[in-house]
């Protein structure tokens, strides 16, 4: 039995509070110049603001966030190169993947996910056949995933390294995958930490979950 999820990107609760990272920062930013703690909250995120305006970001690398992704293997892949983060990620190891659970991300019709289904399902029955539901012969039988198998990480990434992070993966040469990745931690980040993506507007990345865009670029792409 094969299962299709979407790409999917959840905060992890025990993250620091908007406040509470404000004063982290404020605080070690403040050091630099001996300078006076704002009075309010909105003194804060205009002082930082101000700060990350003429491209002092290296503040902002004493906070970060951390979120649990859900995505395939291949962008996981991509994730994961950006070595300025620390990540931990689901072991197809020590895994039984026989329940195969696979990531497709908007741009497929439902033709197209039918189609790859169907191709998965044979896999699976390949996987299990393999071994794959037994530990002694897992890493042989894992050799037969597909690249949209789906895996979970846990990522961690100072807010300089996530402001980066979107400005490449937001773009639209990024691949469809990644961009729905990004667009979701951008979503959250402006509604939980605001002033740390003060300059990225959500509507400009509309087009990451517009279909109609998603045909433009197949018939530029053919």
């Amino acid at each position: 039995m094969v299962r299709i999820l979407e790409n999917k990107v959840e905060l992890v609760k025990e993250n620091l509070s908007y406040d509470e990272v404000l004063y982290k920062i404020e605080q070690a930013t403040r050091l630099c110049y001996r300078s006076k703690k704002s009075k309010s909250q909105e003194g804060q995120e205009k002082f930082l603001s101000n700060l990350m305006k003429i491209g002092h970001e290296s503040i902002i690398e004493h906070g970060s966030l951390s979120f649990i992704i859900t995505t395939d293997r291949a962008c996981a892949n991509q994730i994961v190169r950006r070595r300025m983060a620390s990540y931990s990620q689901e072991s197809s190891r020590y895994i039984n993947l026989s329940d195969l659970e696979i990531v497709l991300d908007q741009s497929y019709t439902e033709e197209e996910k039918d189609s790859i289904k169907w191709v998965c399902e044979d896999l699976a029955r390949a996987y299990e056949e393999l071994g794959g539901d037994k530990k002694s012969t897992r890493d042989k039988a894992r050799a037969i995933l597909p690249q949209c198998t789906a895996t979970r990480l846990y990522m961690t990434m100072n807010f300089r390294e996530i402001r980066h992070f979107l400005k490449l993966r937001l773009d639209k040469a990024a691949h469809q995958s990644i961009r729905e990745i990004a667009y979701q931690i951008l979503k959250i980040v402006k509604k939980e930490y605001p002033v740390f993506v003060f300059d990225f507007d959500l509507a400009d990345y509309e087009d990451v979950y517009n279909p109609e865009t998603w045909e433009d670029i197949l018939t530029e792409n053919d």
